[in-house]
């Protein structure tokens, strides 16, 4: 027979939301849940849809951008 009890991990050992009584040595089985990390991943993508298109394209490269940004930050003007 099986019995169904919900509970949370701590870091270091589950604790039961009820009280169940175990004896040494008697088998249980443990489900959990997954959360999916996909949420985060949906966040960089809508932040970088959001700035797309910030920056105007000047026909400049890389090397050109960069080269400007740190002329401006270098000099103390």
């Amino acid at each position: 027979m099986l019995e169904t009890v919900k509970g949370y991990y701590n870091g270091t050992q589950i604790v039961l939301d009820s009280p169940v009584k175990l004896r040494q040595g008697q088998e249980v089985v443990i489900t959990y849940r997954v959360f999916k990390s996909n949420l985060r991943q949906t966040s960089k993508i809508n932040l970088i849809k959001s700035i797309v298109g910030a920056i105007p394209d000047t026909g400049k490269s890389l090397d050109d951008y960069r080269k400007e940004r740190l002329q401006k930050y270098e000099s103390p003007n």
